[in-house]
């Protein structure tokens, strides 16, 4: 059990990474491979929603080098292209059904270098991490500490994380100079082998943000500005919104828990997750996820999987709001407000399959296909704020 540093959620929208293709359980590996050999992997993950909204293509980059007994270094880089348009918080207009929404265009670059130190049962692993692109900067460290026990049977793991971060001005958002942004997140987690097919694991994250933790590209609509439809009622002026306005600090919670168990007599094997999330925005989580891993043939892995997600909304998520920023004394607006779909409460649903082949002794494909359905729970906010996306990811992994 890793602990790696979480990345972040775009500032302009909801930034799915969604997927990142899951490593082979051990039973399927080849006979006589072990996974500290080293390997270099390509990935490529098309990610685009329906009706033309955001659309991510992800070039991924990733290299695992032995280079003495005690000493196993890893690299990552990836390469994000985005474009597309994604709401932002204003409401349809009167006798209209579509929202609002803002046109992106970015490139993002991303990476991490990882050694890992082994000295008896004991593995040691800091990271630093960078990425950037036009509106947004961040450099992360981290430290992971595993210890091996019974006989290899057990891992007890403990790390630790901080993310400096910069949300940087760019055209329509609504700061005029850098905001600094801090994570920290710390985890314990445990492993433990029960039998030869089977692993379960736990564990706990700790997380507290503080700084510029709004959106800069949301808005917000209050009752009590002034709107002027316009003379022509078929074609009502755009509402007037605001920038929104969320806490500057955020305490989180997170439990995670899985169990994989491979099925001998059918040659599968079945992946099980849990993950509960709280934080003082007022936002509750409970994600489930099942994978089965079928081998077929000799070297063949089709796994088909499904996902769901359930969320509270944040305390101060809202469609619109009360009173006038431009005249708080006579129409007093609320502490915080946000109009950010990503804090209301809402259901997600992942489907799909992969497939893995071992096409030579030292080559591997993958090719994977994933639906994505985001639908609201709240029976106020429109539909139309909600994505749907595909995803497509394929992948070649040299060892060598």
């Amino acid at each position: 059990m890793t602990f790696i540093l979480s990345g972040r959620t775009s500032a302009r929208g909801p930034r799915l990474r969604a997927f990142v293709l899951a490593a082979w359980l051990v039973w399927f590996v080849l006979p006589g491979r072990t996974r500290a050999e080293n390997r270099a992997d390509y990935r490529y993950e098309d990610y685009a929603e329906d009706a033309g909204r955001i659309h991510i293509q992800t070039h991924g980059f990733y290299f695992a080098n032995e280079l003495k007994p005690w000493l196993t270094v890893k690299g990552n880089f990836l390469h994000d292209a985005i474009s597309g348009a994604t709401p932002t918080g204003a409401p349809p207009l009167p006798g209209q059904s579509e929202v609002a929404k803002a046109t992106i265009d970015d490139i993002r670059r991303a990476g991490f270098i990882e050694p890992t130190f082994k000295l008896a049962n004991h593995s040691l692993t800091p990271q630093a991490a960078y990425s950037v692109e036009s509106d947004y900067e961040s450099i992360g460290v981290s430290l992971n500490h595993a210890i091996e026990l019974n006989e290899k049977n057990t891992t007890l793991t403990w790390g630790v994380s901080h993310a400096f971060d910069r949300v940087l001005p760019n055209l329509g958002t609504a700061i005029t100079k850098a905001q600094d942004k801090n994570s920290t997140d710390v985890l314990l987690g445990i492993s433990q082998l029960l039998d030869q097919h089977t692993i379960v694991s736990a564990n706990v994250t700790l997380g507290y943000s503080e700084g510029y933790l709004a959106d800069p590209y949301k808005r917000v609509l209050f009752d009590d500005f002034p709107y002027f439809p316009g003379p022509d009622p078929s074609e009502p002026f755009p509402y007037t919104v605001f920038p929104e306005n969320r806490p500057d600090q955020k305490f989180r919670q997170v439990l995670f828990l899985s169990a994989q168990h491979y099925f001998e007599p059918v040659k599968g094997a079945l992946e099980a997750t849990y993950r509960f999330h709280h934080d003082d925005f007022g936002v509750m989580a409970n994600t489930v996820s099942l994978q089965w891993n079928q081998k077929l043939a000799k070297h063949v892995i089709v796994s088909p999987l499904f996902r769901f997600h359930t969320q509270t909304a944040a305390d101060f998520y809202g469609t619109h709001f009360p009173g006038d920023p431009t005249d708080p004394d006579s129409f007093p607006t609320p502490r915080h407000y946000s109009a950010d779909y990503r804090l209301s409460a809402l259901n997600t649903f992942t489907y799909g399959v992969s497939v893995s082949a071992h096409v030579h002794e030292n080559v591997s494909l993958e090719l994977a296909y994933k639906r994505y359905v985001m639908k609201g729970t709240d029976g106020v906010t429109s539909a139309d704020q909600y994505p749907s996306a595909h995803v497509i990811t394929g992948g070649l992994t040299i060892w060598y």
